[in-house]
């Protein structure tokens, strides 16, 4: 679907005995040049990008469900406007197809310290406002596996940096 291959294509793309890994996911999406941002963690529904993958954690199995635009593609579950399975979605990698971001608003939830950077940087926040809904989500989510304050703030300087050369 994100693709768009035919089914038989995808199959024979994903084959595994065990059913399709994560690692064969990250094949397709690169041999496909579909651009993708690393797990992240779900702490709302609401906060979900437009396009992602979900990571669902049932207690004896996990799988993965696309998720689009409001709805979930679940492959054992079928399509769905409300996650109801039993599973718990634990994380999610935001999928970039550009063609669905086309004349579209997307609004972008900006961190704290983004905020700060930007307050202190307003050459970079009005370049940053005028970049489309994928490179935003690229500069700012990006980065969201540092933890350590220092380390993110200095890569934080570095994307203010890089923004003023766009």
């Amino acid at each position: 679907m994100v693709a768009r291959i035919p089914i038989e294509e995808a199959m024979m793309t994903l084959k595994d005995k065990k059913g399709p890994g994560f690692s064969y996911f990250y094949k397709a999406l690169k041999k496909y040049n579909i651009d993708y941002l690393s797990w992240r963690k779900v702490e709302s529904f609401d906060e979900l990008p437009l396009l992602c993958l979900l990571g669902v954690e049932f207690p004896t199995y996990g799988h993965s469900v696309l998720y689009y635009d409001g709805i979930f593609y679940d492959p054992e579950f079928g399509v769905l406007e409300s996650y109801t399975p039993a599973g718990e979605i634990k994380h999610y990698v935001e999928l970039f197809v550009d063609e669905l971001y086309k004349d579209r608003q997307v609004d972008i939830r900006l961190p704290e310290d983004f905020k700060e950077a930007f307050e202190n940087d307003h050459e970079a926040f009005e370049i940053f406002n005028s970049l489309p809904y994928p490179d935003k989500s690229k500069l700012i989510n990006g980065i969201s596996h540092y933890k350590n304050a220092a380390v993110r703030k200095n890569n934080i300087t570095k994307i203010m940096d890089k923004i003023k050369t766009m």
